[in-house]
């Protein structure tokens, strides 16, 4: 794929995982404080869903930076574009 350019995988995940972000916060929110925000806890179906909710979403996490890692370890080179921002191409392109 082009230099700069994220396939449709790579916009896939990176959505997923802030949206699993979101969740985290949320259900971690409604176990944290469930009788203050029982609103919240309920929209997640009560305390135990929320809390599988929030297991659920930490571990999809998890699992992304694992990838991410292990990707970086196949290939050792893409770490220092990462780290540096890489370089820039034409913005005419």
């Amino acid at each position: 794929h082009r230099l700069g350019h994220y396939n449709a995988v790579q916009r896939l995940s990176y959505w997923l995982v802030l949206a699993l972000g979101v969740l985290v916060v949320l259900s971690g929110l409604a176990i944290w404080k469930p009788v203050q925000l029982h609103g919240l806890a309920s929209l997640f179906g009560g305390f135990d869903s929320a809390r599988y909710v929030h297991f659920f979403a930490m571990a999809g996490i998890a699992a992304f930076i694992v990838l991410h890692l292990t990707l970086v370890m196949l290939v050792p080179s893409t770490l220092p574009p990462m780290i540096t921002g890489g370089r820039r191409e034409n913005s005419h392109e």
